[in-house]
């Protein structure tokens, strides 16, 4: 019993000890620098209503007023921290539709088809909401959008018309995580714009048709766009 009694008394103050030491924590990286980056491609289609700032001179030939449509494809990268997110977004589109003349001139009331390349590049801010494994996402952006490649049905000349100016857009999306970092997701952004046409060189215009006197002026056009589209992401 003296040995036993003897052992129990050594051995209880490393016991104490080590039930007082304290337990050091495992370290772990904030949460607000967790996967911080992310990049998105996206793809759906484009909606374009355009409609001329100035009388009789319109952002197209001979076009006062322009609807269409047609397939977009968009690249987005960015940087988030909790909520928020800042990205680059590169976004094109190739246009199809109809124009017509509506200012009172020769050509009054005349349509044509007409095809264009769009092009936007912008900067964007977001409000993201996660809610388990879905986040919603509101977006704002501005930038730049550039027109190009035109062609008409009705067009007599080679040259090629372009226009640009500034764009800012706004959308809505929800964002389902499928497999650990990556995402899908259905999106709609609204875009409004302001562009800027320069009149091509009159050697370059037969003028014998009022699409051809069109084309020799400046134009200015206000558009509205709609882009519904399904997007793919991945956070690292």
């Amino acid at each position: 019993m003296t040995c036993v009694a003897l052992l129990v008394a050594l051995a209880a103050p490393a016991v104490a000890s080590a039930q007082q030491a304290p337990v050091t924590p495992t370290t772990r990286a904030p949460s607000v620098f967790h996967r911080p980056f992310f990049v998105e491609v996206e793809t759906g289609a484009s909606y374009m209503a355009l409609l001329s700032v100035r009388g009789s001179h319109s952002v197209f030939p001979n076009m006062v007023t322009y609807s269409g449509w047609g397939p977009g494809v968009g690249l987005t990268a960015g940087f988030h921290a909790l909520i928020f997110s800042v990205a680059l977004q590169l976004y094109a589109s190739f246009m199809s539709g109809d124009g017509t003349v509506l200012n009172p001139s020769a050509g009054s009331g005349v349509s044509t088809n007409g095809n264009f390349n769009m092009v936007a590049t912008t900067v964007e801010g977001a409000f993201r909401l996660p809610m388990g494994r879905v986040e919603l996402t509101m977006r704002l952006g501005v930038g730049h959008l550039f027109m190009g490649g035109f062609t008409s049905g009705a067009n007599t000349t080679s040259s090629s018309v372009t226009a640009d100016g500034w764009t800012m857009r706004a959308g809505l999306g929800l964002d389902v995580r499928i497999y650990d970092r990556w995402f899908a997701g259905l999106d709609a952004d609204v875009a409004v714009a302001n562009v800027r046409r320069s009149g091509i060189a009159g050697t370059d215009c037969p003028g014998t048709d009022p699409l051809c006197a069109e084309l020799q002026q400046d134009g200015d056009a206000v558009a509205l766009m709609f882009h519904p589209h399904l997007q793919f992401g991945v956070h690292f």
